[in-house]
């Protein structure tokens, strides 16, 4: 019997969380065989936090496009959180989400998107106006003095029914739908 092919995925990211709902999502939505994870720093591409789906989807595929290029894996992942406007009609209504961009060697380029959920307006006004990180606010949005990578805000606010690393999971899932149906996407 033959070894199963291993698949090397690049993950442009350090973060625990992210990398494990990586692996999650190869491991679960692919043929079987080894997944060979390889995390990529991309601190000198990392922005404050994105404010909008657009600042979002370029994050994700700044960081897969990079960590493709990085490590010349099969694929290079990208996970980016941020914030997503539901439109004028509920201006002050935000859903954090998850966005992945998955890339092959042949230059597909996938995205998936997790579920979301709302962030209060009053600190959507203080992200705006001071562009830092969510995670700035963990203590004041759930009264805990330190979230684990692997929980995330989510985690508290959803009174751990759904962590980051199942968002990341769902997102990087989502995004590989075209490797499962090849035809219909042409990968």
């Amino acid at each position: 019997m033959r070894p199963a092919k291993r698949t090397l995925v690049a993950i442009g990211s350090t973060n625990p969380a992210k990398m494990k709902g990586t692996r999650l999502a190869f491991s679960r939505t692919l043929k079987p065989g080894a997944v060979v994870l390889k995390g990529v720093d991309t601190t000198a591409l990392v922005r404050s936090q994105p404010l909008t789906l657009d600042e979002t989807v370029e994050g994700a595929q700044e960081r897969a496009v990079f960590a493709l290029e990085s490590a010349r894996p099969d694929f290079g992942v990208g996970v980016e959180a941020g914030l997503v406007g539901l439109g004028d009609a509920w201006r002050d209504q935000f859903l954090n989400v998850q966005i992945a961009a998955v890339v092959d060697r042949a230059g597909h380029l996938s995205f998936g998107c997790s579920s979301g959920f709302p962030i209060p307006s009053m600190l959507v006004a203080k992200l705006k106006e001071r562009h830092e990180e969510l995670d700035r606010y963990t203590h004041e949005l759930v009264g805990v003095a330190k979230v684990k990578e692997e929980h995330g805000i989510v985690y508290h606010l959803s009174r751990k029914r759904l962590s980051r690393v199942e968002m990341t999971e769902q997102c990087v899932s989502m995004a590989l739908i075209p490797w499962l149906n090849p035809k219909a996407y042409g990968v």
